[in-house]
């Protein structure tokens, strides 16, 4: 009998979790974040894979057609913003909780419901949150939960 050929392995890439706050520091041309950036570049090089929460296009949607309304960015970095958001590869993933408890634990972390949607994905997949928001920041340092981040 033959010795058995191990089949072909298929490499597990590690999860990011990204919010809008991220995308936007990455792919807005007014803002800046060596961190954030370096973990989208390996997200859309496909060295990571990454995840979100399910109003991550929408919040990211959001953020540049205000960013373009108040004179940020020109028609066409807007349009070149919204390729950037089509192209990168986010599984969207849905909560899976009570809105009650979802609610409570929110606020006991002093959360936008919004907010605590990117933390809970984090969290259950316990990969680390990649952010520029602040109230996130510390939602994640109370819960000494990974994240990458460029704020101080």
């Amino acid at each position: 009998m033959p010795a058995a050929t191990p089949g072909p392995t298929t490499r597990k890439l590690p999860v990011l979790v990204v919010d809008a706050s991220a995308f936007a520091s990455w792919a807005f041309p007014d803002e800046t974040g060596d961190k954030v950036s370096q973990a989208l570049i390996r997200v859309m090089t496909q060295e990571e894979s990454a995840t979100s929460a399910a109003i991550f296009p929408l919040e990211a949607l959001d953020a540049a057609g205000r960013a373009l309304a108040r004179g940020r960015f020109t028609d066409s970095a807007h349009q070149h913003v919204l390729r950037l958001l089509s192209r990168l590869p986010v599984a969207l993933a849905p909560l899976r909780i009570s809105p009650l408890e979802f609610w409570n634990w929110s606020r006991s972390l002093e959360l936008t419901p919004y907010d605590a949607a990117y933390l809970k994905v984090a969290v259950d997949l316990k990969a680390p949150l990649v952010t520029m928001d602040r109230a996130l920041q510390r939602a994640c340092l109370k819960l000494e939960h990974p994240l990458i981040t460029d704020l101080a």
